[in-house]
């Protein structure tokens, strides 16, 4: 059963001042258990990362998450690290690379926003991301790895409905029709432009603990940094494919 995540919609007014809260419920989609893990397993060699600290990848316990764009925003939990580069890569099911980014990161821990670039996912396919922490640039088998599938759906009905939508709509839009990475990043969005807004936090706190979800408090509560305040490219990107 889903945890409701409170949100401003705005469609009717009690008053001037007071807007109508709305229950939203994120109605994941039973997608079965895709590869890949939101925690890394056991490496060898360097350690970079704070004790008991752990890279968590913000996605169901399904490690599947659906997106309705052709550049999507995927989250990640960094811990306090001393890490010379992480890394995101995107691959298709060919495992053929659509997408390759490092990053230099500022070492603090931190949920942050990854964003892909524009038309990297083609409507309809499943992917395969694997985003790590490099502890050691010569060997790689050190590094903390997280990964999972993201697949992009075509809806052309809800996309109708999300043209027209403000921010507050559209993350019950997104959340109503079980689409994960747009309703966490349009949730994210809303806290950006109002950081210091406790009933969203507590709308994020709710959503990544919620059934299926079920992360960690610590990492539900840590805070949210956009992506220039805690990650640095220090290369090119590397787009393959260009899709339609």
């Amino acid at each position: 059963m889903s945890t409701a995540i409170s949100a401003i919609v705005g469609l009717a007014i009690v008053s001037p001042l007071l807007p109508v809260q709305a229950e939203v419920k994120i109605n994941l989609p039973d997608l079965g258990k895709g590869p890949g893990r939101r925690v890394p397993g056991g490496s060898r060699g360097v350690n970079c990362v704070a004790k008991n600290q752990y890279l968590t990848a913000i996605v169901p316990i399904s490690n599947i998450g659906l997106t309705t764009v052709a550049n999507p925003t995927l989250y990640f939990y960094i811990p306090e690290n001393k890490a010379p580069e992480v890394e995101l890569v995107v691959q298709d099911d060919n495992e053929q690379e659509v997408y390759k980014q490092k990053y230099k990161p500022n070492g603090n821990a931190g949920v942050v926003g990854v964003s892909l670039p524009a038309n990297t996912l083609a409507k309809g396919q499943k992917y395969r991301w694997n985003f790590s922490i490099i502890c050691n640039t010569q060997d790689r088998s050190s590094d903390k790895l997280v990964q999972g599938t993201i697949q992009r759906v075509d809806n052309p009905q809800l996309m109708s409905k999300v043209d027209k939508a403000s921010l507050p709509e559209r993350l019950k839009l997104y959340a109503d029709a079980g689409i994960w990475q747009d309703a966490l990043n349009t949730l994210a969005q809303l806290r950006y432009s109002s950081p210091q807004d406790s009933a969203l936090k507590a709308d994020w706190v709710s959503l990544l603990t919620t059934e299926g979800v079920k992360l960690d408090t610590e990492v539900a509560e840590a805070p949210l940094v956009p992506e220039k305040n805690l990650l640095q490219p220090i290369n090119h990107t590397s787009e393959v494919t260009t899709p339609q």
